[in-house]
C-alpha cells in the first residue's frame, strides 16, 4: 500500500511541475513579449555587388542591433494588432533581411522581409508555433532603412 502512494504522490508531483513549465514558459507564440525576456538577437541582410566581369556577387552581412533597435522592434510586435497578422504556411520571395529573436525557455521569433513583406515566425517551448505576414510600417521602415545600398550601391526600384 505505502508503495502505490508513493507512485501516485509521484504522478502528481511530475504533472504539477509539468504545468508549471507549460504555463510559466510563454506557451502562446502570439503572447506579447518583454525587452527583458529576449537573451540574444542576430540580424543578416543580404548585399548584391557588381564582379568585375559583369557579373554579381551576393553575400550575407551580420548587422548589430542596439539595445534600443531590439526594444522598438519587440514594441512593433507587441503593437500590431490581430487585424495587421495575415496567417500563412510558406514564405514567397527572396529574403533580404532577417532578424533572430532568441527568448529564454527555448523560444524564437524570425522576422523576414523580402522587401515586399514582413514574414514573422514565432516558436515557442512544446513545438508551438504561428506564422505570419505582418503589416507594420514602422518595422518596415526599420528593415528599408538598414537595406539601404544593399542593391548594387542603391534601393532596388519597386514595382509598387
Amino acid at each position: 500500500m505505502p508503495e502505490k502512494r508513493r507512485r501516485l504522490w509521484l504522478i502528481i508531483g511530475a504533472a504539477i511541475i509539468f504545468l508549471y513549465f507549460l504555463f510559466t514558459s510563454n506557451p502562446d507564440p502570439n503572447k506579447p513579449i518583454s525587452r527583458n525576456q529576449v537573451i540574444s538577437t542576430e540580424m543578416n541582410i543580404v548585399v548584391y555587388t557588381r564582379t568585375g566581369d559583369g557579373g554579381s556577387h551576393t553575400r550575407i552581412d551580420n548587422v548589430t542591433l542596439s539595445k534600443e533597435d531590439i526594444s522598438r522592434i519587440v514594441g512593433w510586435l507587441n503593437a500590431a494588432p490581430e487585424s495587421a497578422k495575415i496567417p500563412v504556411d510558406d514564405v514567397t520571395g527572396s529574403i533580404s533581411a532577417g532578424i533572430a529573436l532568441r527568448l529564454k525557455h527555448n523560444a524564437e521569433i524570425t522576422i523576414q522581409y523580402n522587401r515586399k513583406q514582413i514574414i514573422v515566425s514565432k516558436n515557442s517551448r512544446f513545438n508551438r508555433s504561428s506564422k505570419y505576414i505582418l503589416v507594420q510600417k514602422d518595422l518596415r521602415d526599420f528593415l528599408d532603412q538598414k537595406l539601404e545600398g544593399t542593391y548594387f550601391g542603391k534601393d532596388p526600384v519597386t514595382d509598387e
